[in-house]
């Protein structure tokens, strides 16, 4: 992902997570700010991982950019104050100078796995979200190597209370809240990481639900499995196998997948809409599933969301539930005149991004200066209705 572009957002946002320089929710796609850098960011976005109310925006260039919720230091960041709305650079001696390669979001907690394949774990950890030890439930810390030293990190995901690293000989690590069995036998909180037993099959990718873990392995035989609850049937109902898998996706209680060929599956709950609808459009080409929604990046460049999306996470046309719900919903940012294409999606706790970039060779519209001179920061008590 190359060029000049900008970072939308829209949905949830009552500690400014969304980072758009104010604490409302929206239906519509606002850009996003950087501290002193107004709309453009410094370099190519890489992913997007959102927690219970604060947002991880990684670069290509492994510099990370947070917003929203400071509280226990869950957005890797010193709480200067409670929250904050416009994404702030964590310093790069917060990860002893490294640059990171993988990010996770929990509900009160975050992850960073760095170009060192060190681990960092921010925020609070009751269930064992920090992954140090019994008992250690705040601040953050460092988690020492526990895998050979010929392997290294391939994937990282959390759900709202548990996480898990891949490793590139397939082997998998979780930690956090087990009870379910989302981090394999026993079931059990998991207070630092361990590996996930009896899996047959090489894993390359996981994501994870809110009791459930989904590990994938090669494109080509498409295994996979689904650790943890079956509540909505979402182990039982899984196909026996995904082979030519593109990209996959968890929500709380959901599962999708996209093919090389364009198909898209999905299993799980469905009471909002989350599953999508059976109303074929264009393929899809990757997907970003939040806590109850879902966003996807068509192959013609068009973003459609569904779920709930009561928050506006789901853009406007809601029914009266607040669910986008037997329909894709097609989201379309003001690019301010300027022709430009989408590059990519992502979705956390209710809260929705696109980024764009800008062709034919043309310049970031300007910040608008009563934006850029508004404050960045705010206190909790400041926005409560």
């Amino acid at each position: 992902m190359a060029g000049l572009g900008l970072l939308y957002a829209f949905g949830s946002n009552a500690c400014g997570q969304l980072g758009i320089s104010h604490s409302e929710d929206t239906n519509d796609p606002e850009p996003c700010h950087i501290l002193d850098g107004g709309w453009q960011w410094p370099a190519p976005i890489d992913t997007i991982k959102g927690g219970g109310c604060h947002t991880l925006v990684l670069l290509e260039s492994g510099d990370l950019y947070v917003s929203g919720s400071l509280k226990d230091r869950r957005a890797c960041i010193d709480p200067a104050t409670e929250a904050i709305s416009k994404f702030h650079k964590v310093p790069s001696t917060t990860f002893g100078g490294a640059k990171v390669k993988f990010c996770s979001a929990l509900w009160e907690a975050s992850v960073t796995v760095t170009n060192e394949d060190r681990i960092y774990t921010f925020g609070l950890g009751p269930k064992g979200e920090l992954g140090v030890g019994e008992g250690v439930i705040g601040a953050s810390h460092n988690i020492d190597r526990f895998w050979p030293l010929e392997e290294h990190v391939v994937d990282l995901a959390s759900g709202m209370s548990h996480s898990v690293i891949v490793l590139s000989n397939g082997d998998v690590y979780g930690w956090g809240n087990g009870r379910k069995g989302q981090l394999g036998e026993p079931p059990e909180v998991v207070w630092r990481p361990r590996k996930i037993p009896n899996l047959d099959f090489k894993v390359v990718r996981a994501v994870c639900g809110r009791e459930f873990t989904y590990l994938v392995g090669d494109d080509e035989e498409g295994l996979h499995a689904v650790l943890g609850s079956d509540k909505w049937n979402v182990r039982s109902d899984a196909p026996a196998a995904i082979p030519g898998w593109e990209d996959v996706g968890a929500s709380w209680g959901s599962i999708f997948v996209i093919t090389c060929s364009g198909d898209f599956l999905s299993w799980g709950r469905n009471d909002h809409g989350q599953l999508g609808s059976d109303h074929r459009i264009e393929p899809f080409e990757y997907i970003a599933a939040g806590s109850e929604h879902a966003l996807a990046l068509t192959l013609h460049d068009n973003v459609v969301a569904w779920g709930w999306g009561e928050h506006g996470n789901c853009g406007r046309g809601m029914d009266e539930r607040g669910d986008v719900k037997g329909k894709w919903n097609k989201i379309k940012p003001d690019t301010f005149g300027k022709a430009s294409r989408v590059l990519g999606v992502a979705a956390g706790c209710a809260t929705s991004f696109l980024w764009t970039q800008f062709t034919n060779g043309q310049s970031p519209p300007t910040l608008p200066a009563d934006i850029a001179s508004n404050s960045q920061l705010f206190h909790k008590t400041q926005k409560r209705r």
